[in-house]
Order: C-alpha cells, then structure tokens, then sequence
C-alpha cells in the first residue's frame, strides 16, 4: 500500500494546523489580559475614592489655612491694637478646625476601610 502526498497538499495541512495553533494562543492571550484589565479596573475604582477624599481634604485645608490666616491677622491687630477678645476667638476657631480635620480623617480613613472591605467580599461572592 502506497501513500503519496504532493508537496502543495502538505503545504496547506501545515499552514492550517500553525493557524490553528496560533488561534489557541490568540485565546489564552486573551483570557490573560482580560484579567489584567479587571484588576486594573478594581485599581483605578480605588483610586478614584482616594482622590475624591483627597480633594475633600484640600477643600477643608483651604478653609483651615483660611481661619489660620485670619487668626494671625487678628492676633497682629490686637498686639497693636489691644483687642484680646477678638484674638482669642479667632485662636478658638483656629483650633475647633484643626480638631475637626483630624477627627473627620479619622472617619474618612474608616470609610475608606468599611469600602475596600465590602469591594472584597463582592469579589469573593462574584468567585464562587
């Protein structure tokens, strides 16, 4: 028994197996980046709460540095001028929004926690 192949035929068989082959790596190549591009994505979530918390923060720094700067002004005035009441005032307000930016951190930082922690056990629900 006798089998011949002529060269062309056995061209194309080998072609279309290298294409098949290539077609199976194609798919895990995929399957592979798709899981890169959902971790990326969980990345970018939390990073987008923390820069939200971020700008938050520079609002009420702003506001903070604003009542500092006032306090100071004040202070200068009444070295100068003698109004002791009006001084302590603004020191008072100075410091309730200092203990308010840190206390508001506090709660901030516990937000940020409960979030990740909720994110986790959706992932893991999502898993099984």
């Amino acid at each position: 028994m006798d089998v011949s192949i002529d060269i062309k035929t056995f061209f194309i068989v080998l072609v279309l197996i290298a294409l098949i082959v290539l077609i199976v790596y194609a798919i895990m190549v995929l399957r592979k980046l798709l899981v890169t591009v959902d971790r990326t994505n969980n990345v970018l979530e939390d990073l987008e709460v923390v820069s939200e918390i971020a700008a938050a923060r520079s609002q009420d720094l702003d506001g903070i540095v604003d009542n500092v700067s006032v306090a100071a002004e004040e202070l200068s005035g009444a070295m100068a001028g003698g109004s002791f009441i009006g001084t302590v005032s603004s020191a008072a307000k100075t410091a309730a929004s200092i203990k308010g930016l840190f206390s508001e951190n506090d709660e901030d930082a516990a937000e940020v926690r409960a979030a990740k922690r909720k994110e986790k056990k959706e992932a893991r629900s999502k898993k099984k």
